[in-house]
Protein backbone atom coordinates (compact mmCIF):
# COMPACT_ATOMS: atom_id res chain seq x y z
CA UNK A 1 0.00 0.00 0.00
CA UNK A 2 1.39 3.37 -1.01
CA UNK A 3 2.12 5.61 1.97
CA UNK A 4 1.85 9.28 1.05
CA UNK A 5 4.00 11.86 2.80
CA UNK A 6 4.93 15.47 2.21
CA UNK A 7 8.56 15.77 1.16
CA UNK A 8 10.55 18.86 2.17
CA UNK A 9 10.34 21.66 -0.39
CA UNK A 10 14.08 21.42 -1.13
CA UNK A 11 13.71 17.76 -2.16
CA UNK A 12 10.69 18.47 -4.33
CA UNK A 13 12.59 21.32 -5.98
CA UNK A 14 15.66 19.24 -6.80
CA UNK A 15 13.48 16.42 -8.12
CA UNK A 16 11.72 18.84 -10.43
CA UNK A 17 15.02 20.18 -11.72
CA UNK A 18 16.39 16.66 -12.12
CA UNK A 19 13.41 15.69 -14.32
CA UNK A 20 13.34 18.89 -16.36
CA UNK A 21 16.99 18.52 -17.37
CA UNK A 22 16.62 14.89 -18.46
CA UNK A 23 16.81 13.82 -22.10
CA UNK A 24 14.38 11.06 -21.30
CA UNK A 25 12.70 9.87 -18.12
CA UNK A 26 10.66 6.72 -17.82
CA UNK A 27 8.98 7.00 -14.42
CA UNK A 28 6.14 4.53 -15.20
CA UNK A 29 3.78 6.53 -12.97
CA UNK A 30 0.91 5.96 -15.39
CA UNK A 31 2.10 2.38 -16.02
CA UNK A 32 2.90 3.23 -19.66
CA UNK A 33 6.08 2.94 -21.76
CA UNK A 34 6.41 6.59 -22.75
CA UNK A 35 9.05 9.08 -21.63
CA UNK A 36 7.55 11.77 -19.39
CA UNK A 37 9.81 14.65 -20.46
CA UNK A 38 10.50 14.28 -24.22
CA UNK A 39 9.15 12.57 -27.32
CA UNK A 40 11.84 9.91 -27.12
CA UNK A 41 10.54 6.55 -28.46
CA UNK A 42 8.54 4.42 -26.05
CA UNK A 43 10.18 1.57 -24.17
CA UNK A 44 9.26 -1.87 -25.47
CA UNK A 45 7.68 -3.86 -22.65
CA UNK A 46 8.57 -7.46 -23.44
CA UNK A 47 6.53 -10.30 -21.97
CA UNK A 48 3.84 -9.00 -19.63
CA UNK A 49 5.43 -6.61 -17.10
CA UNK A 50 3.10 -5.48 -14.34
CA UNK A 51 2.55 -2.07 -12.82
CA UNK A 52 3.51 -2.04 -9.14
CA UNK A 53 3.99 0.53 -6.40
CA UNK A 54 7.31 2.25 -7.02
CA UNK A 55 9.26 5.47 -6.63
CA UNK A 56 6.89 8.44 -6.70
CA UNK A 57 3.86 6.46 -7.80
CA UNK A 58 4.40 3.29 -9.85
CA UNK A 59 7.23 1.19 -11.24
CA UNK A 60 7.50 -1.74 -13.67
CA UNK A 61 7.70 -5.24 -12.18
CA UNK A 62 9.67 -7.85 -14.15
CA UNK A 63 8.81 -11.47 -13.32
CA UNK A 64 12.28 -13.00 -13.79
CA UNK A 65 10.95 -15.21 -16.60
CA UNK A 66 9.99 -13.62 -19.92
CA UNK A 67 9.49 -9.98 -18.85
CA UNK A 68 12.01 -7.37 -19.99
CA UNK A 69 12.45 -3.73 -20.98
CA UNK A 70 14.02 -2.69 -24.29
CA UNK A 71 15.13 0.91 -24.83
CA UNK A 72 15.19 2.27 -28.37
CA UNK A 73 18.51 2.07 -30.27
CA UNK A 74 18.51 5.86 -30.50
CA UNK A 75 19.98 5.72 -26.99
CA UNK A 76 23.12 3.87 -28.08
CA UNK A 77 24.69 6.75 -29.97
CA UNK A 78 24.21 9.05 -26.96
CA UNK A 79 26.72 7.04 -24.93
CA UNK A 80 29.58 8.39 -27.09
CA UNK A 81 29.17 11.87 -25.57
CA UNK A 82 28.89 13.05 -21.97
CA UNK A 83 25.92 11.40 -20.26
CA UNK A 84 24.40 10.30 -16.96
CA UNK A 85 22.35 7.09 -16.84
CA UNK A 86 20.36 6.70 -13.64
CA UNK A 87 17.69 4.31 -12.33
CA UNK A 88 16.27 2.69 -9.19
CA UNK A 89 15.70 -1.03 -8.74
CA UNK A 90 14.33 -3.47 -6.16
CA UNK A 91 15.21 -7.18 -6.30
CA UNK A 92 12.32 -9.44 -5.26
CA UNK A 93 14.41 -12.62 -5.52
CA UNK A 94 18.09 -11.77 -4.96
CA UNK A 95 19.42 -15.32 -5.39
CA UNK A 96 21.94 -16.63 -7.90
CA UNK A 97 23.57 -14.62 -10.68
CA UNK A 98 21.09 -12.00 -11.89
CA UNK A 99 21.03 -10.10 -15.18
CA UNK A 100 19.86 -6.54 -14.50
CA UNK A 101 20.96 -4.39 -17.45
CA UNK A 102 22.86 -4.95 -20.69
CA UNK A 103 23.90 -3.40 -23.99
CA UNK A 104 25.61 -6.04 -26.13
CA UNK A 105 25.87 -7.13 -29.73
CA UNK A 106 28.33 -10.03 -29.50
CA UNK A 107 29.01 -12.64 -26.84
CA UNK A 108 32.23 -14.25 -25.70
CA UNK A 109 34.31 -11.08 -25.60
CA UNK A 110 34.30 -7.63 -24.05
CA UNK A 111 33.83 -5.61 -27.24
CA UNK A 112 31.46 -2.62 -27.27
CA UNK A 113 29.41 -3.72 -24.27
CA UNK A 114 27.88 -2.54 -21.00
CA UNK A 115 26.20 -4.70 -18.39
CA UNK A 116 25.12 -4.81 -14.75
CA UNK A 117 24.77 -8.05 -12.76
CA UNK A 118 24.19 -9.14 -9.18
CA UNK A 119 25.90 -12.15 -7.56
CA UNK A 120 24.17 -13.40 -4.42
CA UNK A 121 27.04 -15.64 -3.30
CA UNK A 122 29.18 -12.55 -2.66
CA UNK A 123 26.30 -10.04 -2.39
CA UNK A 124 28.03 -7.98 -5.09
CA UNK A 125 26.73 -5.77 -7.84
CA UNK A 126 29.20 -5.82 -10.76
CA UNK A 127 29.22 -3.24 -13.55
CA UNK A 128 31.25 -3.59 -16.75
CA UNK A 129 31.72 -1.21 -19.66
CA UNK A 130 34.21 -1.88 -22.44
CA UNK A 131 35.06 -1.16 -26.06
CA UNK A 132 37.81 -3.80 -26.02
CA UNK A 133 40.00 -5.65 -23.55
CA UNK A 134 42.40 -2.69 -23.41
CA UNK A 135 39.67 -0.13 -22.76
CA UNK A 136 37.68 -1.62 -19.91
CA UNK A 137 35.88 -0.05 -16.94
CA UNK A 138 34.74 -2.33 -14.15
CA UNK A 139 33.25 -1.50 -10.75
CA UNK A 140 31.71 -3.58 -7.99
CA UNK A 141 30.20 -3.10 -4.54
CA UNK A 142 28.12 -5.00 -2.04
CA UNK A 143 24.43 -4.23 -1.72
CA UNK A 144 23.33 -2.72 1.59
CA UNK A 145 20.96 -5.34 2.97
CA UNK A 146 19.18 -2.78 5.15
CA UNK A 147 17.71 -1.34 1.92
CA UNK A 148 15.12 -2.72 -0.49
CA UNK A 149 15.48 0.03 -3.08
CA UNK A 150 18.84 0.71 -4.68
CA UNK A 151 20.00 3.38 -7.09
CA UNK A 152 22.59 2.86 -9.83
CA UNK A 153 24.20 5.72 -11.75
CA UNK A 154 26.80 5.83 -14.54
CA UNK A 155 28.44 9.13 -15.53
CA UNK A 156 30.71 10.00 -18.47
CA UNK A 157 32.60 13.30 -18.45
CA UNK A 158 35.03 13.64 -21.37
CA UNK A 159 37.17 10.51 -20.95
CA UNK A 160 36.34 10.01 -17.28
CA UNK A 161 33.80 7.36 -16.27
CA UNK A 162 32.16 7.02 -12.85
CA UNK A 163 29.82 4.41 -11.33
CA UNK A 164 27.69 5.04 -8.24
CA UNK A 165 25.61 2.72 -6.09
CA UNK A 166 23.17 4.38 -3.71
CA UNK A 167 24.88 7.75 -4.35
CA UNK A 168 28.33 6.43 -3.36
CA UNK A 169 31.18 6.26 -5.85
CA UNK A 170 32.12 2.60 -6.38
CA UNK A 171 34.55 3.01 -9.26
CA UNK A 172 36.07 5.44 -11.75
CA UNK A 173 38.16 5.09 -14.88
CA UNK A 174 40.22 7.48 -16.99
CA UNK A 175 40.17 6.17 -20.55
CA UNK A 176 42.67 6.94 -23.30
CA UNK A 177 39.78 7.12 -25.73
CA UNK A 178 35.99 6.87 -25.65
CA UNK A 179 34.55 3.54 -24.57
CA UNK A 180 32.73 2.91 -27.84
CA UNK A 181 29.52 0.94 -27.25
CA UNK A 182 27.68 -0.98 -29.92
CA UNK A 183 25.20 1.01 -32.01
CA UNK A 184 23.54 -2.17 -33.29
CA UNK A 185 23.00 -4.03 -30.02
CA UNK A 186 19.86 -3.79 -27.91
CA UNK A 187 19.73 -1.95 -24.59
CA UNK A 188 17.88 -4.31 -22.27
CA UNK A 189 16.79 -4.67 -18.69
CA UNK A 190 16.58 -8.37 -17.77
CA UNK A 191 17.21 -9.74 -21.27
CA UNK A 192 20.98 -10.01 -21.81
CA UNK A 193 21.44 -11.97 -25.07
CA UNK A 194 24.64 -13.49 -23.68
CA UNK A 195 23.12 -15.06 -20.57
CA UNK A 196 24.25 -18.62 -19.87
CA UNK A 197 21.91 -21.23 -18.41
CA UNK A 198 23.02 -20.46 -14.85
CA UNK A 199 22.21 -16.73 -15.15
CA UNK A 200 18.71 -15.62 -14.18
CA UNK A 201 16.82 -12.55 -15.30
CA UNK A 202 16.19 -10.15 -12.47
CA UNK A 203 12.87 -10.40 -10.69
CA UNK A 204 11.83 -7.08 -9.25
CA UNK A 205 10.98 -3.47 -10.01
CA UNK A 206 12.69 -0.91 -12.27
CA UNK A 207 11.78 2.75 -11.86
CA UNK A 208 12.83 6.34 -12.62
CA UNK A 209 14.99 5.33 -15.61
CA UNK A 210 16.66 8.58 -16.66
CA UNK A 211 19.26 9.65 -19.21
CA UNK A 212 20.91 13.07 -19.17
CA UNK A 213 23.00 14.28 -22.10
CA UNK A 214 25.55 15.71 -19.70
CA UNK A 215 27.61 14.60 -16.74
CA UNK A 216 25.85 15.25 -13.45
CA UNK A 217 28.08 16.20 -10.54
CA UNK A 218 28.18 14.06 -7.43
CA UNK A 219 26.37 16.84 -5.59
CA UNK A 220 23.56 16.84 -8.18
CA UNK A 221 23.21 13.08 -7.83
CA UNK A 222 22.94 13.33 -4.05
CA UNK A 223 20.50 16.26 -4.19
CA UNK A 224 18.14 14.37 -6.52
CA UNK A 225 17.90 11.31 -4.24
CA UNK A 226 14.31 10.53 -3.19
CA UNK A 227 15.05 8.54 0.01
CA UNK A 228 12.87 5.46 -0.66
CA UNK A 229 12.30 3.56 2.61
CA UNK A 230 14.80 5.89 4.36
CA UNK A 231 14.64 8.54 7.07
CA UNK A 232 15.01 12.05 5.66
CA UNK A 233 15.31 13.86 9.01
CA UNK A 234 18.92 14.01 10.18
CA UNK A 235 20.02 13.20 13.72
CA UNK A 236 19.68 16.41 15.71
CA UNK A 237 19.32 17.97 19.16
CA UNK A 238 16.11 19.31 20.73
CA UNK A 239 15.24 20.71 24.15
CA UNK A 240 13.41 18.55 26.64
CA UNK A 241 9.66 18.90 26.11
CA UNK A 242 9.95 19.76 22.41
CA UNK A 243 8.75 17.56 19.54
CA UNK A 244 10.17 16.71 16.13
CA UNK A 245 8.76 14.99 13.04
CA UNK A 246 10.71 11.93 11.90
CA UNK A 247 10.15 12.37 8.16
CA UNK A 248 10.72 9.47 5.77
CA UNK A 249 10.87 9.22 2.00
CA UNK A 250 8.46 7.53 -0.35
CA UNK A 251 7.63 3.91 0.43
CA UNK A 252 5.44 0.99 -0.62
CA UNK A 253 5.49 -0.81 2.72
CA UNK A 254 2.64 -3.06 3.81
CA UNK A 255 3.45 -2.06 7.38
CA UNK A 256 5.81 0.29 9.19
CA UNK A 257 7.08 -0.25 12.73
CA UNK A 258 9.00 2.34 14.79
CA UNK A 259 10.76 1.46 18.05
CA UNK A 260 10.79 2.51 20.81
CA UNK A 261 7.14 3.51 20.49
CA UNK A 262 6.57 5.13 23.88
CA UNK A 263 7.54 8.68 22.86
CA UNK A 264 5.90 8.59 19.40
CA UNK A 265 2.39 9.73 18.53
CA UNK A 266 1.97 6.85 16.03
CA UNK A 267 4.55 4.06 15.83
CA UNK A 268 2.98 2.78 12.62
CA UNK A 269 3.06 6.06 10.70
CA UNK A 270 5.49 6.83 7.90
CA UNK A 271 6.50 10.11 9.56
CA UNK A 272 5.54 10.13 13.26
CA UNK A 273 6.07 12.93 15.78
CA UNK A 274 8.62 12.18 18.50
CA UNK A 275 8.67 13.80 21.96
CA UNK A 276 11.51 12.03 23.78
CA UNK A 277 12.32 12.83 27.41
CA UNK A 278 15.91 11.69 26.94
CA UNK A 279 18.33 11.07 24.09
CA UNK A 280 16.77 8.30 22.00
CA UNK A 281 17.74 6.29 18.93
CA UNK A 282 14.66 5.40 16.88
CA UNK A 283 14.65 2.45 14.49
CA UNK A 284 12.12 2.03 11.69
CA UNK A 285 11.32 -1.15 9.77
CA UNK A 286 9.53 -1.01 6.41
CA UNK A 287 7.93 -4.37 5.64
CA UNK A 288 7.51 -4.76 1.87
CA UNK A 289 6.09 -7.86 0.19
CA UNK A 290 9.41 -9.64 -0.33
CA UNK A 291 11.89 -7.33 1.39
CA UNK A 292 12.45 -5.47 4.64
CA UNK A 293 14.23 -2.11 4.94
CA UNK A 294 15.58 -0.64 8.17
CA UNK A 295 16.94 2.76 9.14
CA UNK A 296 17.64 4.68 12.34
CA UNK A 297 18.00 8.19 13.73
CA UNK A 298 19.20 9.61 17.05
CA UNK A 299 17.42 12.55 18.69
CA UNK A 300 19.60 14.13 21.36
CA UNK A 301 17.71 15.77 24.23
CA UNK A 302 19.17 18.55 26.35
CA UNK A 303 17.79 20.53 29.30
CA UNK A 304 17.55 24.20 28.42
CA UNK A 305 17.97 25.23 32.08
CA UNK A 306 21.36 23.50 32.18
CA UNK A 307 22.51 24.84 28.83
CA UNK A 308 26.02 26.33 28.59
CA UNK A 309 25.35 29.28 26.31
CA UNK A 310 29.05 29.85 25.68
CA UNK A 311 29.51 26.45 24.05
CA UNK A 312 28.68 27.53 20.51
CA UNK A 313 30.24 24.87 18.28
CA UNK A 314 31.74 25.35 14.82
CA UNK A 315 34.19 23.15 12.87
CA UNK A 316 37.89 23.99 12.81
CA UNK A 317 38.03 23.31 9.05
CA UNK A 318 35.89 22.58 6.00
CA UNK A 319 36.43 21.48 2.39
CA UNK A 320 34.09 23.14 -0.17
CA UNK A 321 34.86 20.76 -3.05
CA UNK A 322 31.29 19.63 -3.85
CA UNK A 323 31.83 16.04 -2.72
CA UNK A 324 28.83 16.17 -0.39
CA UNK A 325 31.02 16.13 2.74
CA UNK A 326 31.94 19.23 4.77
CA UNK A 327 31.14 21.46 1.79
CA UNK A 328 29.67 24.32 3.86
CA UNK A 329 30.61 26.11 7.07
CA UNK A 330 28.17 27.01 9.83
CA UNK A 331 27.06 26.59 13.43
CA UNK A 332 26.79 22.95 14.49
CA UNK A 333 24.62 23.33 17.62
CA UNK A 334 22.15 25.95 16.41
CA UNK A 335 19.66 24.87 19.07
CA UNK A 336 21.40 26.96 21.76
CA UNK A 337 20.81 30.21 19.83
CA UNK A 338 17.55 31.99 20.64
CA UNK A 339 18.32 34.89 18.31
CA UNK A 340 21.20 35.48 15.89
CA UNK A 341 22.23 39.12 15.61
CA UNK A 342 25.04 38.51 13.12
CA UNK A 343 27.39 35.81 11.80
CA UNK A 344 30.36 37.29 9.90
CA UNK A 345 33.42 35.73 8.26
CA UNK A 346 36.63 37.66 7.48
CA UNK A 347 39.77 36.77 5.53
CA UNK A 348 43.31 37.17 6.88
CA UNK A 349 43.41 40.82 5.79
CA UNK A 350 40.25 41.68 7.72
CA UNK A 351 37.96 41.91 4.70
CA UNK A 352 34.45 40.59 5.22
CA UNK A 353 33.74 37.73 2.80
CA UNK A 354 30.34 36.58 4.06
CA UNK A 355 27.63 37.40 6.60
CA UNK A 356 24.12 36.38 7.58
CA UNK A 357 21.45 36.95 10.20
CA UNK A 358 19.78 33.58 9.65
CA UNK A 359 20.82 30.79 12.00
CA UNK A 360 20.52 27.95 9.47
CA UNK A 361 22.46 29.66 6.67
CA UNK A 362 25.96 28.36 5.91
CA UNK A 363 28.95 29.63 3.94
CA UNK A 364 29.96 27.74 0.78
CA UNK A 365 33.48 29.16 0.53
CA UNK A 366 32.70 31.79 -2.10
CA UNK A 367 32.61 35.57 -2.36
CA UNK A 368 30.41 37.14 -5.04
CA UNK A 369 29.86 33.61 -6.40
CA UNK A 370 33.60 33.03 -6.91
CA UNK A 371 35.61 30.54 -4.79
CA UNK A 372 37.97 32.14 -2.28
CA UNK A 373 41.48 30.86 -1.66
CA UNK A 374 42.25 28.24 0.92
CA UNK A 375 43.72 29.42 4.21
CA UNK A 376 42.81 30.75 7.64
CA UNK A 377 39.61 32.73 8.17
CA UNK A 378 38.00 34.36 11.21
CA UNK A 379 34.37 34.32 12.30
CA UNK A 380 32.52 36.69 14.63
CA UNK A 381 29.09 35.69 15.93
CA UNK A 382 26.72 37.80 18.03
CA UNK A 383 23.77 35.91 19.52
CA UNK A 384 21.29 35.65 22.40
CA UNK A 385 20.88 32.60 24.60
CA UNK A 386 18.68 32.32 27.70
CA UNK A 387 18.01 36.09 27.65
CA UNK A 388 21.70 37.03 27.61
CA UNK A 389 23.96 38.43 24.85
CA UNK A 390 27.09 36.60 23.73
CA UNK A 391 29.89 37.15 21.23
CA UNK A 392 32.16 34.41 19.93
CA UNK A 393 35.28 35.02 17.83
CA UNK A 394 37.61 32.31 16.54
CA UNK A 395 39.46 31.16 13.43
CA UNK A 396 39.13 28.16 11.15
CA UNK A 397 40.73 26.74 8.01
CA UNK A 398 39.32 26.48 4.50
CA UNK A 399 41.01 23.59 2.69
CA UNK A 400 41.20 23.45 -1.12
Amino acid sequence: MKKLIFLPICILYTLAGFSQNAYYLYNFDNCGPESSVTDFPDILLGGDPQCRCGIGENGIFLDGQDDYLQIDKATNVLFSSDFTLDFYFMLSDPSGELDIMSLRNECGRLDSMMQLRYFSNTNELIFEMSSNINNYFGAKAQLDKTKCWHRFTVVKFNLEYYAYLDNKLIGNYLAKENIALTKQGDFFFANNPCNSLDVKKMKGIIDELTLHKRALSEQEIIQSFVYPDRIITKSTTIFKGESITLATGDNCANSIVWTPATSLNDAGAASPTATPEETTTYRVVFHNNTCTSTDSITIYVTDKEKLDCQQLLLPKAFTPNNDGLNDVYGISNTFIVDELESFEIYDRWGEKVWSTQFIDETWDGTKNNSPVNGGTYLYKIKYRCNNSDFVKIDNFTLLR
